[in-house]
């Protein structure tokens, strides 16, 4: 494991004020899946959803976009 990118989530996780958010980490962290596992029993649309936004991502997608997105999301 990279040092650095320990210290960048510390970082991160120390600036979060998204407990919603910060529950989800802790319950990917705390898993004993694999994102293999994980990626596997998606469905097919959210598989696609993933995906596409982890290509947003590197793409460097709007903030409000993204907010817009997730408000969304919630409402299933």
């Amino acid at each position: 494991m990279v040092p650095d990118l320990k210290q960048k989530l510390h970082k991160l996780i120390d600036t979060c004020n998204d407990e919603f958010l910060l529950e989800e980490a802790r319950a990917v962290l705390e898993s004993p899946q694999t994102a293999g596992e994980f990626f596997d029993e998606l469905d097919e649309e959210d598989r696609e959803s993933f995906v596409e936004g982890e290509d947003e991502h590197d793409k460097g997608v709007q903030h409000h976009r993204m907010m817009h997105q997730f408000e969304a999301w919630k409402k299933k």
